[in-house]
């Protein structure tokens, strides 16, 4: 008597918990978020795709490094920076990120994808800080007496009896830079939040692929990753560049001309552009599984193999 109502629940107990792993295993693999899996996304479920997207999101992750460089210049001029400063700012991303590799190294190792997905928000939070110090600086307006060259009819050597000057150099044009240094520390706050979130993605993302490819798929997908990361300097470059040519608020006051010593370009575009693209970029890598599709075949051939890390 005391031995079938035992005898009776065990089954069930049995059934009920393979449901509930079948269940999970199945939220483990399909793509979405918060119990939305629609089925719509499965054609994305796909190691390549994560792979290009991924890819996507660390080119314009380099995009923001690099066109820091490109406006040294003019952040130099608008907010009034030394040297020092300029190292400091471009030095702060690699030192939060060299003590974020040390701990996060340790807290990575579940839920890949989740941490790949909050490093790249925090890219884009790092990229909008120094964006938003354009909505509170101040730009200098146009100065009639500054000095000027006219470079019509010179050809080859410069003849200088074709230079018109318009006055002396005027004084106090930096004054507004002044007033600007302030917002130094938002490009300060937005490079140390960039070592953070850049670091971040570079940990988790690889082991995450190694999970899903084999020995030697692994070393392909790895190279199109930094193929298509590394496209991001010469971007980075060329946009920054071009950008400059454009005023800063969009719309350059009455003459005001690129050679003008008061123009300013919009240098808030390299960073803005990148923030938006990762933005979208981030809310589909959270999409993705824990756990690839493929990453069970993988791991167990891997297992046949001896293989468990990347370096093996």
């Amino acid at each position: 008597i005391d031995r079938k109502p035992e005898n009776s629940y065990r089954p069930l107990q049995t059934t009920d918990e393979g449901e509930v792993e079948e269940k999970d295993d199945r939220n483990n693999t399909q793509m979405g978020v918060f119990g939305w899996r629609p089925r719509l996304l499965e054609c994305l479920n796909q190691p390549i795709v994560f792979v290009v997207f991924f890819g996507i999101g660390n080119l314009f992750t380099v995009m923001s490094f690099g066109v820091l460089s490109v406006y040294l210049t003019t952040l130099e001029k608008t907010f009034n920076l030394n040297s020092k400063e300029t190292g400091v700012i471009l030095l702060g991303n690699d030192i939060s990120g060299l003590f974020a590799s040390l701990l996060l190294a340790n807290y990575c190792s579940s839920k890949k994808i989740r941490w790949i997905a909050i490093g790249m928000f925090s890219v884009v939070l790092s990229c909008l800080l120094p964006a938003m110090a354009t909505l509170f600086a101040e730009y200098p307006e146009v100065n009639k007496d500054a000095f000027i060259p006219n470079m019509e009819g010179i050809r080859g050597t410069c003849d200088l009896s074709t230079v018109k000057q318009f006055g002396p150099p005027p004084q106090g044009v930096g004054d507004y830079a002044v007033r600007n240094h302030g917002l130094f520390w938002l490009f300060v706050a937005g490079s140390l939040v960039l070592g953070i979130g850049g670091s971040t993605p570079g940990i988790a993302g690889p082991t995450y692929m190694d999970e899903m490819y084999t020995q030697k798929e692994f070393g392909i997908a790895i190279s199109l990753l930094y193929i298509i990361t590394f496209v991001g300097f010469p971007i980075s470059v060329l946009f920054a560049a071009a950008s400059l040519n454009i005023y800063v608020t969009l719309d350059p006051p009455e003459g005001m001309s690129k050679e003008r010593p008061e123009w300013v370009g919009a240098w808030w575009l390299g960073f803005l552009v990148p923030a938006v693209v990762i933005f979208f970029v981030s809310f589909i890598v959270m999409l993705f599984p824990t756990q690839m599709p493929a990453a069970k075949r993988v791991l167990e051939d891997k297992i046949r193999k001896g293989i468990t890390t990347v370096a093996e």
